[in-house]
């Protein structure tokens, strides 16, 4: 396949393009310079978007492009480069949406011959799309359709191959809920922004990759390779923690240290005593079966044996959204619910809150058993775990919350909309911002809003001079937090659209984004050009969101996590977060405006984004409800 001959190594070469309404595929060459300037993943295909629709498109319309990308370091040989990204506009915020997954899709992509892949319309019915070493196919999926993930994941496994790799909607996701997600290996899953239900709308049930075909890397890769690999052996940054326990092995410290929130966010530690039940070491007991990403030497995620058979391990945030959120001890009970979204495809964040929003309004008599169906009191694990399926399906009350909380407050009414606690309705993940108030403007600034791995000062000590100089204690000292995002927000973007795992990134020093990128693609990124690429994305990313007409100054926020008022006990008593002093250092930082928070033309400029000065318009009246 012919590719620019200017374009780095460390890519396919092409993008796909499908339209699923008229069963049509053509390709083209990835450009040198998107490639140098915006990395690949979500820096790529914001630019894509922003190019090919135009604001305002229904996002479960036609018009809406869904994307598969990648970066150059998915696939590559390089520790940690496994992730690929799916973006699109969000129907469930109306903003700019992707969402994120690792396993071997994102590999095999590359491998059947292309970078991304982009799909517009609306198919006549149920198709899948399968993608082998150039070659594209349409099929019918009709016999898949009304199938969950585990059941289509086989399926098509038996029809291509053991080696074929699918992305897949559960019936979540045909029955248009917008926190389902798309789901890859059966637990690896893209859940975020409602990129399920965009999938569902246009009747794509699934896409098939396989190939063989090699990617090109710079001479420098073995050597890169070998380092990280080191750093992680060595036990660098948090390789410990995610080769020991993964993400599990932190449900009970969060909880302990009020970092995971607690009945629907207005709990605190003592709420929930017994946090062991639920921790790594109750866990694993029974058994564990350690699975690992592409070309990924930690092996954080897996199985666990429950009655002699494996389950999907749930992960933090959905141990966290399915465990303290709702007051729920009983491990089985989580397992269940997490197994479950799984299989239908549902965002374990969402569905998790969701519910206990819904126990909260339960207790408030807000609502009532004979609405549900059953008693949905804190704590019954039995009863979220029904829940999930009715949402799933949308049947008989999970109707009501499939949509997550937003959609399900404005349904129910009666003031339950003091109980949801979402960003323009995406529900907000399981990290507080009174522990860390930095998390508070993440969850706000970054056009996908409430998200916890978009930003943030997870980093360790050797690392944290480069990005929070002299900063104490988030809670106590929040001034120079904003300012300190831009660089942080930066770092971010470029692991993410390089394909690199946001985790494994943090089981390394700093340097590995410059040199992993360097090492891959033969240029010589340096740390300065890898913040550059990241102030891009930024830029591109919000300017999206600012044509869609949305204010990020205007958005209403849920009171509880920025505590108005403050919690009364635990370790972030009276912690409040001083939102409006850190949104103004990072428009400072950023340049944007104070008021409408859009980008700086001649910055735009400057960071080679002309088509973006040229094209964004006068803000609008502040939305954002």
């Amino acid at each position: 396949m012919n590719q620019d001959p200017s374009l780095p190594t460390g890519y396919a070469g092409r993008i796909l393009l499908v339209d699923l309404e008229n069963r049509t595929a053509w390709s083209e060459p990835l450009a040198a310079d998107d490639a140098l300037k915006l990395i690949g993943g979500y820096g790529i295909g914001a630019k894509f978007l922003y190019l090919h629709q135009p604001g305002g498109v229904d996002p479960l319309g036609p018009e809406n492009w869904l994307g598969f990308t990648t970066g150059p370091l998915t696939g590559s040989s390089i520790p940690m480069g496994s992730r690929w990204a799916v973006v699109t506009k969000s129907p469930l915020t109306g903003t700019w949406g992707d969402a994120n997954a690792g396993g071997w899709f994102g590999h095999q992509l590359k491998a059947a011959g292309y970078d991304a892949i982009y799909c517009r319309g609306v198919a006549d019915r149920p198709v899948y799309l399968e993608v082998n070493e150039g070659q594209v196919t349409f099929h019918d999926a009709g016999h898949l359709w009304g199938k969950d993930t585990y059941e289509t994941d086989s399926a098509l496994k038996s029809l291509h191959g053991r080696d074929a790799e699918i992305a897949c909607i559960g019936q979540a996701g045909e029955n248009r809920s917008l926190i389902a997600g798309i789901v890859h290996a059966r637990e690896r899953v893209a859940g975020r922004s409602g990129v399920g239900a965009v999938m569902g709308a246009k009747q794509l049930k699934a896409v098939v990759v396989r190939g063989k075909l090699p990617i090109q890397v710079g001479r420098a890769t073995a050597a890169a390779k070998r380092k990280y690999v080191g750093q992680t052996n060595d036990g660098v940054g948090y390789s410990r923690f995610y080769q020991t326990t993964g993400t599990p092995g932190a449900i009970v410290g969060c909880i302990e240290a009020a970092d995971a929130p607690i009945r629907n966010w207005a709990g605190s530690p003592s709420d929930f005593p017994e946090a062991e039940r639920i921790g790594a070491d109750a866990l694993y007991r029974p058994g564990r079966k350690k699975r690992t990403c592409w070309g990924c030497p930690i092996a954080c995620w897996g199985d666990v044996y429950q009655a002699g058979e494996l389950v999907p391990q749930p992960e933090y945030e959905t141990a966290a959204a399915f465990g303290p959120m709702q007051l729920v001890t009983d491990l089985q009970a989580i397992l269940r619910s997490n197994d479950l979204c799984n299989r239908y495809g549902l965002d374990t964040i969402s569905t998790g809150s969701t519910i206990a929003f819904a126990m909260e309004c339960y207790e408030r008599g807000l609502i009532g058993e004979h609405e549900i169906g059953f008693p949905l009191p804190w704590g019954d694990g039995h009863a979220a775990a029904r829940l999930v399926e009715m949402m799933a399906l949308r049947q008989g009350f999970g109707a009501v919350l499939a949509d997550g909380s937003r959609q399900a407050a404005q349904r129910i009414g009666r003031g339950s909309e003091a109980y949801a606690m979402h960003v323009l309705g995406q529900d907000l993940p399981m990290h507080d911002p009174r522990l860390e108030p930095g998390l508070g403007l993440v969850y706000v600034a970054d056009a996908t809003p409430g998200r916890h791995n978009q930003a943030g000062s997870f980093l360790f000590p050797e690392d944290l001079p480069v990005f929070l100089p002299d900063l104490g204690e988030g809670r106590r000292n929040q001034v120079g937090r904003g300012k300190a995002m831009k660089t942080l927000a930066a770092v971010f973007h470029v692991v993410q659209a390089a394909g690199a795992c946001h985790f494994g990134y943090l089981a390394t020093t700093v340097s590995y984004v410059g040199d992993a990128l360097a090492a891959v693609t033969g240029h010589p990124y340096t740390f300065d050009e890898v913040l550059l690429c990241g102030e891009r994305i930024a830029n591109l990313r919000q300017a999206f969101n600012v044509r869609e007409g949305v204010n990020l100054t205007r958005i209403p926020l849920p009171a509880r996590p920025y505590g108005r008022p403050p919690l009364t006990d635990g370790p972030t008593a009276g912690s409040a977060v001083q939102l409006e002093l850190m949104l103004d250092e990072y428009l400072d930082a950023m340049g944007w405006d104070h008021h409408t928070a859009a980008p700086n033309e001649r910055r735009l400029r400057e960071l080679g984004l002309n088509f973006v000065a040229e094209d964004l318009p006068e803000p609008q009246v502040p939305t954002g409800a």
